[in-house]
């Protein structure tokens, strides 16, 4: 039997495994958040005020893409990993298929809404029909759903191959495509001045590109799936398994988008888009230190899953208390950072170009104000840093050990049952100063609330799981006595 990359899960030292699987992960996503800051840079000090301000209504949707492409990806790394696990290569070679169809025919509803909903997406968030913002944002959203194949086959592509055991390709692809935008960010706004149209194309090449080098993998070099579609044939139930641990990892990342949305509308009645702009930048910091986290998570979640697979329950949990080690210290670090230094943080947001009437003190208060302003909430919301380590760590290893609807509830607790609800009774008592306070009162409840569930689904999988290898070699004694039993006979009959 060949040996397949994917074993090393079954045999390599847990820490020299977590590490080696969740390295290039990690370094890709700080690149992947380095490219969100240089961006904004680029629009807030070649562009201007109004281009972030585009850019920050429109970054939900940008965000919601990004989370169809996780759910796919997630969804298929959990069951292509678990089928490794048990030494099931067929079907993880039909689900790796499946996924990239699922990826196109997203692709395909994304490009219908691009065409038809960017302008009255935009306008919904645009005080007064500012003609400049919803032109910038509309053209930026637009340009941006109808190419999105391009970040759908790059996540889906690097799931797929980090479900292998193989973390070098997407991140190789992460750091390229990112490198790429960067450059053709420089080009085209600094010597071309194309502004927000150099922007998003500079975005988009950048996607395609990383998505060429995954995919391009599967071309020029035998991995432990194969994406050929020769004889391939749609089967339903690929689609279904992958949607049943995809969901709740489509969800969370959804409700990001859908909970920011929900925000900038109640942000919507502050000044300046004052409240917006803070919202868009937290996002982009926070990046550099939930992006690392992501990352382990990306070299975890195939280790849970092919352990799981393989009822190797000692190994499952040796990862599982690692990974939450180190992203406890990753979380308290960032915490640290956005109580001490806000101000410094906020201050890379600063515009540079007044905006059409501004004079050049109206646009140092401006930015006197938004620094102010996004100071308050960093420190506020990194409270919310530590208790979220753990809520990340145990969705993910949920959708590992195949319990989609326990991860879907976690998912929601800390996304919409408690941050939504409390985003509106905050506000209403205490303005902006208390709205910030949701995203630390959801994650310390939802974690107290949830977690006996989640004891309880790992219990009920494992016994599950047991119970199935039990059997199993149950059956393989039973085959053997009786391939002896006819063995004697046969001997006692030539006799």
């Amino acid at each position: 039997m060949a040996v397949l990359q994917s074993d090393k899960m079954r045999n390599t030292s847990i820490g020299k495994l977590l590490i080696s699987m969740s390295l290039p992960a990690i370094f890709s996503m700080l690149v992947q958040s380095l490219y969100n800051i240089v961006d904004s840079l680029f629009l807030t000090n070649y562009v201007g005020n109004e281009a972030f301000s585009a850019v920050s209504v429109v970054m939900p949707i940008t965000m919601l893409v990004t989370a169809v492409a996780i759910g796919i990806g997630v969804g298929a790394n959990a069951y292509i990993a678990r089928k490794l696990g048990e030494g099931n290569r067929e079907k993880a070679n039909k689900a790796a298929k499946s996924a990239l169809v699922m990826g196109v025919i997203a692709w395909i509803v994304i490009f219908i809404v691009g065409l038809t909903l960017s302008k009255p997406f935009v306008k919904l968030f645009v005080e007064d029909d500012n003609p400049v913002i919803v032109e910038y944002g509309t053209m930026y959203l637009t340009i941006y759903l109808c190419c999105s194949i391009g970040i759908i086959f790059d996540i889906v592509g690097a799931r797929i191959l980090q479900a292998t055991g193989n973390m070098k390709v997407p991140m190789i692809s992460q750091l390229v495509g990112a490198l790429t935008n960067i450059a053709l960010d420089a080009l085209f706004i600094i010597p071309l001045k194309m502004g927000v149209f150099g922007a998003i194309l500079a975005t988009v090449i950048g996607q395609w590109t990383a998505a060429a080098i995954n995919i391009l993998a599967f071309v020029f070099k035998k991995q432990d799936v194969s994406l050929s579609f020769k004889g391939f044939k749609l089967e339903g139930k690929y689609f279904s398994r992958i949607l049943r641990v995809g969901t709740p990892a489509l969800i969370m990342n959804a409700m990001g988008s859908i909970i920011t949305i929900i925000l900038n509308l109640i942000l919507n009645k502050y000044d300046f888009n004052m409240g917006k702009n803070v919202l868009s930048a937290y996002f982009k910091v926070q990046s550099f230190i939930f992006m690392p986290v992501f990352g382990l998570m990306q070299g975890t979640m195939p280790i849970l899953s092919y352990n799981y697979g393989a009822n190797q329950k000692k190994r499952f949990n040796q990862t599982f208390k690692l990974a939450l080690s180190i992203a406890l210290g990753v979380m308290c670090v960032g915490t640290v950072l956005f109580q001490a230094m806000p101000e410094t943080l906020m201050s890379i947001f600063e515009s540079q170009i007044p905006a059409d009437g501004q004079t050049m003190e109206e646009l140092m208060a401006q930015n006197k104000l938004l620094v102010e302003s996004g100071a308050y909430a960093f420190r506020v919301i990194s409270i919310a840093f530590i208790p979220a380590a753990f809520s990340i760590l145990v969705i993910n290893m949920l959708q590992s050990i195949n319990s989609p609807i326990s991860s879907l509830l976690m998912s929601l607790c800390r996304q919409l049952i408690f941050l939504i609800p409390s985003a509106f009774l905050f506000d209403h008592l205490w303005q902006t100063k208390g709205i910030w306070f949701c995203y630390p009162f959801a994650e310390v409840c939802a974690l107290l609330v949830f977690l006996p569930f989640a004891i309880r689904a790992y219990r009920k999988q494992f016994a599950y799981k047991q119970a199935q290898y039990d059997k199993n070699m149950f059956d393989v004694n039973v085959q053997n006595d009786v391939e002896a039993s006819t063995t004697a006979d046969t001997s006692v009959v030539a006799e």
